[in-house]
């Protein structure tokens, strides 16, 4: 765009000039052969140079402006992919190296069996931690190649979730999670396998900004108006509040944090959109916590 705007000042400077002595002679001209006032026409070519000049002026405006928005572009495009390699690479290293350390502990020492299994766990847990990360970029693949629900059920909201939750025991083991249902039913048409997605990333959040030795996480489901709404409050370090709509961008992240790779709540705020619900953050300022809500329409509940 650099170069084709250069090019085109360029090319506008040697038309206006050719042009201008083009009339100039042309007028001159004319005024000598028909001995007519000249002050009338040197007017009109005052006139004519002013619209030459105001339409190379807006052209340059034009391409000056359009190097800048694409300069600014490639600005937020460079700083979010440093931040999306600083925080990948911070979560993928540091369960490496725990694990490293492990397996060097177990071919340097004879281990009792009780210390075996314990060791054992943490390097499970690291897996665990890597294999989230790993998924967050698949997860990310499948949904800019699947931009539609395919597999929607009929399912209760808190019996899903409490399901989940038991199913997964080891990623959330350092949470007190306490789930609060103001609704007789909560019943919703989703997609099991995203919304599975959805909570891993949001408990995950929970987790990784924790603000206290004792994280805690309440799952409040209830119904507001014409709403299903599900809240995950945290006791976190909480989110300054012109940061709550930014987390939900791509590969974004507050402040110079390394925790997570910027993506969790993106993929999330995508499956959401494509549920016809809505997810937005709430937060009082930094150590205050933090809530996550995701809104669900009236019209798409199954009703008995």
């Amino acid at each position: 765009m650099f170069v084709v705007t250069l090019v085109a000042i360029g090319g506008a400077f040697v038309l206006f000039i050719r042009s201008y002595l083009q009339v100039s002679d042309a007028l001159t001209n004319f005024v000598l052969k028909y001995n007519v006032d000249p002050s009338r026409f040197f007017d009109m070519q005052t006139w004519v140079l002013i619209l030459l000049v105001s339409i190379l002026m807006v052209g340059i405006i034009f391409g000056v402006l359009l190097i800048f928005i694409y300069y600014q572009k490639l600005i937020k495009l460079y700083r979010f992919q440093q931040n999306f390699i600083n925080g990948f690479t911070h979560e993928l290293k540091t369960p490496i190296a725990s694990l490293r350390l492990y397996l060097d502990t177990f071919k340097k020492y004879e281990l009792p069996r009780i210390e075996q299994v314990k060791y054992i766990d943490f390097m499970l847990q690291d897996t665990e931690r890597l294999a989230l990360n790993v998924n967050q970029i698949l997860n990310l693949s499948k949904l800019e190649e699947r931009p539609k629900l395919t597999s929607i059920q009929t399912i209760d909201l808190e019996k899903f979730v409490r399901d989940f939750l038991e199913k997964n025991p080891q990623y959330f083991s350092e949470l007190n999670i306490e789930i609060q249902s103001e609704v007789d039913s909560s019943l919703y048409s989703i997609d099991r396998e995203l919304f599975e997605v959805v909570l891993m990333n949001i408990l995950t959040n929970a987790i990784h900004y924790k603000g206290s030795s004792e994280p805690k996480l309440t799952i409040k489901i209830y119904q507001e108006k014409q709403f299903l709404k599900l809240e995950f409050k945290d006791n976190g370090i909480g989110i300054e509040k012109h940061e709550l709509k930014n987390i939900f961008k791509k590969l974004y992240q507050v402040g110079k944090t390394t925790k997570g790779s910027g993506l969790g709540l993106y993929i999330s705020h995508n499956i959401i959109k494509m549920h016809k619900g809505e997810i937005f953050a709430q937060s009082e300022g930094l150590g205050k916590g933090t809530s996550i809500i995701i809104k669900f329409a009236h019209k798409n509940r199954d009703k008995k």
